[in-house]
């Protein structure tokens, strides 16, 4: 005991600052477990905000975790992230609901549960006053959009939305009356969202990162009327994959729609042999200002021969893509690693300080 006792008084003549600075190395490496709040007061008072304030949370856990977040107030007070991204749970949106409750002073970033996030969680959301990240990607159980937005409309601190991949169409009369977040800069669209919705929706124009994935409604159409309007305040545009409406060439228009992006990720099954053709890369009055390409392919028939690396090649050499300096495609391309056409293209990007990474 005496032993024991010694050691904890040279401990605590480290400075508070070098104390605390170990404890973090130790939680990012995922060694900082809840027995170090038993060795004094200094200690509890340190680790506490570290170990609640971004939990791991899973299903073998979960259900414990909220019973003791419920049993103290205090303890949610600490919490600023809550990743219930591998919590698979039906039915217990209570759970969920009296998690957001605890958390709601100083909750940072929530990532909902991959099946149900019902009206319970939505009505606790709308208190979450300090949100910058709400993400629902994963929610798999249809998800009433009006009754979504009416929980956000006062979370003024909201950066990032992402709707849930399930979620039904509103209502047209009241698409008009969207209230979105006054700082929302990162959007990702997906699920039941329509051609209409995109037409009528009058986004912020602060948003300049914007995301599609699995639209099963979304054409041509609505993608075009978005991207006209808003696609000049981009800075990051992805399209994934799939995006059945979509036809082969219909993100041909995004060289002249989105002139400012800086990062672009597209599929190959939605662009044309003549993406990089000097008529979709015409003239500017500046300089392109895109730095990261991604080009990735579903892999279905014909997609392998459907873009021609001597195209990005004089794109490059021609200063089209001026600040282009990193590109990853997919191997589904077709593309020989080993070409002359290659070997140029990494030459152009290692020349601009970037490089290129064909993967799978």
């Amino acid at each position: 005991m005496n032993d024991e006792f010694e050691e904890q008084e040279r401990l605590m003549r480290f400075p508070m600052e070098i104390v605390v600075h170990i404890l973090k190395v130790l939680y990012y490496r995922g060694k900082l477990t809840p027995k170090y709040l038993c060795l004094n007061k200094m200690f509890y008072n340190v680790v506490l905000p570290m170990i609640y304030g971004y939990p791991t949370l899973k299903a073998t856990n979960f259900f414990s975790f909220v019973e003791t977040v419920s049993s103290n107030k205090k303890l949610g007070e600490h919490i600023k992230q809550l990743d219930l991204s591998y919590v698979i749970q039906s039915g217990k949106n209570s759970f969920v609901a009296k998690l957001l409750k605890r958390s709601k002073k100083n909750l940072d970033i929530f990532v909902a549960p991959q099946t149900s996030f019902g009206l319970a969680p939505l009505v606790a959301l709308k208190n979450c006053e300090n949100l910058r990240v709400l993400d629902l990607r994963l929610v798999s159980e249809t998800l009433n959009l009006s009754e979504l937005f009416n929980s956000i409309r006062n979370l003024d601190k909201l950066t990032s939305l992402s709707f849930p991949r399930s979620s039904i169409e509103m209502d047209s009369k009241l698409m008009n009356q969207i209230h979105w977040p006054p700082t929302l800069s990162s959007l990702r669209i997906s699920g039941g969202i329509s051609d209409e919705f995109l037409m009528k929706s009058t986004l912020p124009s602060t948003i300049t990162n914007l995301e599609f994935a699995h639209c099963p409604h979304i054409k041509d159409e609505g993608i075009k009327s978005l991207l006209y309007k808003f696609g000049k305040n981009l800075k990051t545009l992805r399209v994934e994959y799939p995006m059945p409406k979509l036809r082969d060439d219909s993100l041909d228009i995004i060289w002249d729609y989105c002139p400012n992006l800086t990062v672009l990720s597209i599929y190959v099954d939605y662009i044309s042999g003549s993406f990089f053709d000097d008529f979709n890369l015409r003239f500017l009055d500046h300089q392109r200002p895109l730095k990261t390409l991604y080009i990735d392919s579903s892999g279905m028939l014909g997609t392998s021969t459907k873009l021609n690396p001597l195209d990005l090649a004089i794109a490059l050499i021609d200063k089209r893509l001026p600040m282009l300096k990193f590109i990853r495609c997919t191997a589904k391309l077709g593309w020989d690693p080993k070409s002359d056409l290659l070997s140029t293209i990494i030459e152009e990007l290692e020349d601009r300080n970037g490089g290129l990474y064909l993967g799978y």
